[in-house]
């Protein structure tokens, strides 16, 4: 059998403290079946955070960065907007065999696997185990809505998230064994109808923001409202608008804006700006953990020299038209800089530094927080804008919340955007702005260039001059070759070699 699927039959149960600083503290993972590990309620604690340690350790035990930033340097890549990742993406010429869908497929189940798990545990084990009945039920949310966050973006890059058609995901609800590993996919529009149920719990039953380091009520709503936004059927904007409205008009006041971007990147998953992140614990090989994340961005800049030291260029980190963009931008001073590269040498790059942060050359970087940004404030006003236009509110109106963005921040300060005078230019004003304050951060620029409209094609012309045809097959990846080889029942995307 396939490497994949002894992964993906791997309970890890990490069994950690319930500190706030060191809640997924890992020891050696143990192979256990459920029914032994969650036995009390330190058990149930336990597998929530092994569910969360997933993110970096997939369905393995060694960190890895398959859940961090690396699937969306390269939807960064798709959109025209990154030259690091290498031209397959750009080019949109990958295939089934393209070894990082592979990586991605087999740790995102594995994901999957320890959020069934929990839930599988949690729910095994009686109400009387808990602190309280509430208790038990924000912990069986709080494993859905994590389950729904995976599957999110199994559906995003894997899938035809946008088509009522027979290509959605392969859901799996039970702890993988050699019983259940051959599945057909749902169709797409049964697909979301498991998907939302798992978050409609996150929505009634989580507590409140208070930490990115876990799930909130506020991150289910955004969840489903980026859902919904990157779906766009009929009632979906609306409802996503109002989603969107109720995130912004009752969430703490402790999750607010930065008015410093720069040190709210300095602080990563600390900043109250950021409502989720993927955190590593200290002394857990952070520059290690996220890998190719860093590195990739690093080493896609203009290396440091006598000659460009005090003018740098970012164009070789971007391609053409964003490189434009961010160059006249005021964000650009607070998230571009130089770090080091892995090397002997410790070769400076300009890059991204917002992302890549000093480089990872020094041992005393070796556990900076190093981070992905799931979702910070800031998209919460660009969603609002985006859904105002999509719902027919005035241009006025719709560029309201970029421009209430834009005045948070004092660092840098970033003067109001003139109202547009077409609904065209207004979509493509909150396209632009998307790109700036998002790049390579959690994929959102690659869903906006297919949503967002210009002369009647999809935006990513734009950014792509260059490609002048683009197969919409190719707006999801192929199902790993690996997968289709092995599991009979699937199948794979049309348009690829599988």
């Amino acid at each position: 059998m396939k490497k994949i699927y002894y992964s993906v039959i791997t309970l890890i149960v990490v069994f950690a403290t319930t500190s706030c600083d060191k809640f997924l503290s890992l020891t050696p993972p143990h192979k256990l079946v459920v029914e032994n590990a969650v036995t009390d309620y330190d058990g149930a604690v336990s597998i929530i955070n092994g569910m969360y340690a997933s993110l970096s350790t997939g369905s393995g035990s060694s960190i890895r960065d398959y859940f961090g930033g690396s699937p969306f340097v390269y939807l960064a890549n798709q959109a025209g907007v990154a030259r690091a990742g290498g031209v397959t993406y750009y080019n949109m010429s990958y295939m089934s065999t393209t070894s990082n869908f592979s990586n991605y497929w087999q740790h995102w189940y594995g994901c999957i696997n320890s959020a069934n798990a929990a839930i599988v545990g949690i729910n095994s084990l009686a109400d009387n185990k808990f602190p309280s009945a509430q208790r038990k039920t924000e912990m069986l949310a709080e494993a859905r809505t994590f389950r729904a966050w995976v599957y999110s973006h199994l559906m995003w890059c894997f899938s035809q998230f946008w088509a009522d058609d027979e290509y959605g995901v392969l859901w799996r609800e039970d702890i993988a064994d050699f019983n259940n590993i051959f599945a057909e996919r749902l169709s797409v529009k049964e697909s979301y109808e498991k998907i939302f149920a798992d978050v409609d719990e996150g929505i009634a039953n989580l507590p409140d923001y208070s930490t990115s380091k876990k799930l909130s009520k506020q991150m289910a709503q955004a969840l489903k409202a980026k859902l919904l936004l990157n779906r766009g059927w009929e009632g979906d904007y609306a409802a996503a608008l109002t989603l969107v409205d109720g995130v912004l008009t009752t969430s703490p006041a402790s999750f607010k804006m930065d008015p410093d971007m720069k040190q709210m990147f300095v602080d990563a998953w600390d900043s109250k700006e950021v409502l989720w992140a993927r955190y590593m614990e200290e002394n857990a090989g952070r520059a290690y953990g996220e890998g190719t994340y860093s590195q990739t961005i690093i080493q896609a800049g203009d290396a440091w020299s006598t000659a460009n030291q005090n003018n740098p260029s970012s164009l070789k980190s971007f391609y053409p038209e964003f490189d434009n963009w961010i160059n006249a931008d005021p964000r650009f001073e607070q998230t571009m800089g130089w770090a080091r590269a892995i090397s002997a040498t410790g070769i400076l790059y300009f890059c991204p530094t917002k992302l890549a942060r000093q480089g990872r050359a020094s041992t005393d970087l070796m556990n900076d927080k190093f981070t992905t940004y799931y979702f910070r404030y800031p998209e919460l006003y660009l969603m609002q804008a985006e859904l105002r236009a999509r719902t027919n509110k005035s241009i006025a109106e719709s560029i309201e919340p970029i421009n209430t963005m834009r005045s948070k921040r004092s660092n840098p300060v970033l003067d109001p955007l003139p109202v547009p005078a077409s609904r065209d230019e207004l979509m493509e004003v909150i396209f632009k702005e998307i790109c700036l304050e998002l790049y390579m951060e959690n994929g959102s620029e690659w869903f906006a260039a297919l949503r967002i409209k210009k002369n009647n094609q999809p935006i990513i012309y734009l950014l792509k001059p260059d490609v002048q045809a683009i197969d919409q097959n190719l707006f999801c990846w192929p199902i790993p070759s690996t997968e289709t080889s092995t599991n009979i029942k699937i199948k794979s995307n049309p348009g690829y070699d599988n």
